[in-house]
């Protein structure tokens, strides 16, 4: 298997996590240099049940703990790749195995509240491309 390490910086190789000056980081100091036997894994976000049709995404309960959460994946270098497409999210994973990867999804206060819900698959990545996040307007 690959390490944690080696598959963030293929993400990075890939252009699929941004790396620059203005959004690059460094790891918090707790967070292990190498992780063995690391898989991705595939994470679809839906709505719920919880899921309030009358609010914008942003005005839902738990939303802003939902954000802390995905920060919080992003510094541990556990999410590797996040995007929206329709009405769905999609977040790419890095974890040593299934059950890691439920666990992390398990922690979100949205997901535990059921304002999301979520399918996790594995993610074979079998042409590597490249994803590049685009200029935001001004």
């Amino acid at each position: 298997m690959t390490s944690r390490r080696a598959v963030i910086k293929s993400a990075l190789a890939l252009g699929m996590v941004p790396l620059n000056a203005a959004t690059a980081q460094t790891p918090p100091a707790d967070v292990p240099a190498e992780r063995p036997e690391t898989s991705l894994f595939a994470v679809e976000l839906r709505t719920g049940p919880s899921w309030d049709p009358a609010k914008q995404a942003h005005e839902q309960a738990h939303f802003r703990e939902h954000s802390s959460n995905l920060r919080r994946l992003r510094e541990q270098q556990s999410l590797v790749l996040g995007a929206r497409y329709s009405d769905k999210g999609l977040i790419v994973l890095a974890a040593a195995n299934e059950q890691e990867a439920r666990k992390l999804m398990e922690q979100d206060p949205a997901i535990q509240n059921q304002v999301f819900a979520y399918t996790l698959s594995p993610f074979a990545v079998f042409y590597a491309g490249c994803v590049q996040v685009p200029k935001r307007r001004s």
